[in-house]
């Protein structure tokens, strides 16, 4: 199945998780990037702001086309229990265009896993449908085993 797995990763964590998830699907990837950074505090704090009110920010064009493949797999960090707002600003904009949907998460902390069908659900009222590909990653995501 021709896979596309979108992702938005500040930290580094979620772009591994999604680089070791393309490995084992096969699939292409495509970063979600925005123009104003999110670091320090402030980006910290905006971030949970932004997650905690269902924000949805601005971000640069894909390149690649949800409506090209058969399956396409968000990959986002849980913010203060939410999706991220680069992910939801994605979902706002490309989800009609997205035939199979799945959703890769990661969280911080072991607590932020109980957030995870909430985040799910979040992401699935987004667009309309149903996850068909669901995988949470707990704490810092490393490729050795």
């Amino acid at each position: 199945m021709k896979t596309l797995i979108v992702y938005y990763s500040n930290s580094g964590n979620t772009k591994k998780a999604a680089e070791a998830l393309a490995v084992e699907l096969g699939a292409e990837l495509a970063e979600i990037r925005e123009d104003r950074p999110r670091k320090g505090l402030s980006g910290f704090l905006r971030s949970g702001f932004e997650a905690a009110t269902k924000k949805a920010t601005r971000i640069r064009p894909l390149g690649a086309k949800p409506e090209d493949f058969e399956r396409t797999i968000v990959a986002s960090p849980v913010w203060a229990g939410h999706l991220s707002s680069p992910v939801r600003a994605f979902l706002c904009d490309q989800g009609t265009h997205i035939a199979e949907f799945g959703v890769l998460l990661t969280h911080a902390a072991p607590s932020a896993k109980n957030d995870y069908p909430t985040v799910v659900a979040e992401a699935e009222k987004l667009i309309g449908k149903k996850s068909v590909f669901t995988r949470s990653v707990v704490g810092p995501f490393s490729m050795k085993k």
